[in-house]
């Protein structure tokens, strides 16, 4: 006998595990991840107990698309390789820490996008979820509006976020512009002076984070977004106008986004600094994929592996490639890519579809705003990796959930299935696959608090140990051994023993972050303590010469092209006749 689970609580906790990371800071830290994966995968375990079948096929079984990426990061976790030796017909990942991460992420989007579709069945239930996401923009614009009206950081005494509850402004802009077109579509769905003002608010917001990528993805969101209501116009010639100037439109925006802008820096005009860092990292992603062209380099780990192709003229380290795409195709290779782009091939048709036969106008502006929501999404993914953030990744499936979700309340008269609950075994089955994925969920939160955990050296060392028991992650091993390095004193009368044990964890550190210059430099610190100075200064070497040369000559860039003019210039000058005169 499975329980009875009233269709309020299902919804509840859509929009708990929706809403929550927004305000938990994107759910980027341990902890507030820990809660998002826990509130999605209770909400997959409820919708199944419920026994609701999904509103149409493809919400039943688009689902299958993230639960196969997480397949393949599974796969990857499989062979463990050096970030400088690639493997490239082989899957394989080379970060194993960061893939078990984001194997969960994209197990939790699975979950996500399984239980909206069986949530969202009818027309009032899809009315409150389009007023549920302007509802989380409205709110975050608002707390951003705030802060900047005030000048300080007040939300949970945070002094280092950037906008509302993030620390990014893009990744703030992100979550507003999806709940700016889910709004604009429930306005044209019902008018109002309410609705128009919340919309006015929200633009005011996406205004002030001075997001450019943001500005980018509008007019590519319309482009598309009008593209596929071209058939709406009612002549063959309105329709192939009406398409040709969206693909004009798309066409222009990103020819001003990447060449121009490559162009210009390539004249000696003045880019902003973010923007050539992203044109240095594309063109550093070429040669990536290369190496493993076909299953990537291993989900989440772009940061661990990206210093072996960086460009030496980007000072500085990325933890991104800001643009999710690209770093999907690192990390799956053009299986992964393919697999996307079906996928999301297969999302516009089925969209367009039941938006082009909806009979309901006031749903039919919901399908188009759910629509617009996600094509801005998708559009600001091509310059920036909001995707990588834990809740714009869940707001993002929750959308896509909802659109494949629109034939059942597309009418208003969509007669529903009724519930099956599943035997007692099924749901005993299911109940222990979630008590799993919720303990794997909680570990990485637990070992993070308790190595935070404060005191004296020694405490800290005997609390660390505790958390790497929970999780052996790579920076919990760099707290343990510079625990272990302040335990052991200065001087003569300094413990070796706690400075080998704190080389231990330096060294394993090293082994799995052979790029993170501040380990390798630890590495070297200890080795001097124990009298090793020849092995302390190799450390040190690597550590200053942590990115590694090229197979192929570096190219040159805009700023080098200038000095060899200038050179060529003084050398002309210095040979010249009035030279030789003077």
């Amino acid at each position: 006998m499975t329980p009875r689970i009233p269709s309020r609580v299902l919804e509840g906790l859509l929009y708990a595990a929706t809403a929550f990371g927004v305000f938990a800071f994107g759910g980027v830290e341990p902890w507030s991840r820990a809660v998002i994966e826990i509130l999605v995968f209770t909400l997959a375990l409820a919708c199944f107990l419920k026994g609701r079948p999904a509103a149409s096929p493809a919400g039943a079984y688009f689902w299958l698309f993230p639960a196969a990426v997480a397949a393949l990061g599974c796969l990857q976790l499989a062979t463990v390789a050096a970030p400088d030796g690639p493997r490239p017909f082989v899957p394989f990942t080379a970060a194993p820490d960061e893939t078990r991460a984001a194997v969960m992420l994209w197990a939790a989007c699975a979950a996500v996008l399984w239980s909206v579709p069986r949530i969202v069945v009818t027309h009032s239930i899809a009315r409150r979820y389009a007023r549920f996401l302007l509802g989380v923009g409205l709110a975050l614009a608002v707390l951003g509006l705030l802060q900047e009206v005030t000048g300080g950081q007040f939300y949970w005494l945070r002094q280092e976020l950037r906008f509302g509850s993030y620390y990014n402004r893009d990744h703030a802009a992100n979550i507003m512009l999806v709940s700016l077109a889910a709004g604009v579509g429930l306005f044209f769905s019902r008018p109002g002076k309410l609705l128009a003002g919340a919309l006015v608010v929200v633009v005011i917001g996406l205004a002030l984070c001075t997001s450019e990528a943001s500005l980018m993805a509008i007019p590519l969101a319309a482009s598309a977004v009008s593209f596929i209501g071209a058939d709406f116009a009612r002549s063959p010639r309105r329709r192939r106008l009406r398409a040709a100037a969206a693909l004009a439109g798309a066409v222009l925006t990103i020819f001003f986004a990447y060449f121009h802008v490559a162009a210009s820096a390539d004249a000696g005009a003045l880019v902003a600094k973010n923007v050539m860092g992203r044109l240095s990292i594309y063109g550093d992603a070429w040669r990536w994929w290369r190496d493993a062209p076909l299953f990537g380099t291993g989900l989440g780990g772009f940061e661990t592996i990206y210093p072996s192709y960086q460009d030496l003229t980007l000072l500085g380290t990325a933890a991104h490639a800001h643009s999710d795409w690209i770093e999907f195709a690192l990390e799956t290779g053009i299986f992964g890519l393919i697999g996307a782009f079906i996928a999301a091939g297969l999302a516009v048709l089925i969209s367009a579809r039941t938006w082009r036969e909806a009979r309901s106008s006031e749903m039919r502006a919901l399908i188009g705003g759910s629509l617009a929501a996600t094509a801005v999404f998708a559009a600001h993914s091509l310059f920036d990796f909001s995707f990588q953030i834990p809740a714009n990744a869940v707001f993002f499936f929750g959308v896509l959930g909802f659109l494949l979700s629109a034939p059942s309340w597309a009418d208003k008269s969509v007669v529903r299935a009724p519930e099956l609950r599943p035997s007692a075994g099924a749901a005993l089955l299911a109940a222990a696959y979630c008590i799993v994925m919720l303990r794997v969920a909680v570990l990485p939160a637990l070992a993070a608090r308790r190595a935070a955990t404060p005191g004296e050296p020694l405490e800290r060392v005997v609390a660390i140990a505790g958390a790497l028991s929970l999780d052996d992650r790579p920076d919990i091993a760099v707290l343990m051994s510079v625990a272990a390095y302040k335990a052991a004193g200065d001087g003569p009368a300094a413990d070796y023993a706690m400075l080998r044990l704190s080389l231990r964890y330096a060294l394993a550190a090293v082994e799995r972050r052979p790029f993170n210059t501040e380990i390798l430099y630890l590495a070297g610190a200890i080795l001097r303590r124990l009298g090793r100075s020849a092995d302390g200064a190799d450390f040190a070497t690597r550590a200053v010469a942590v990115r590694f040369a090229r197979l192929e000559p570096r190219r040159e860039n805009a700023s080098e092209q200038r000095r060899k003019a200038l050179e060529e210039l003084r050398s002309f000058y210095r040979s010249s006749p009035a030279q030789e005169k003077e």
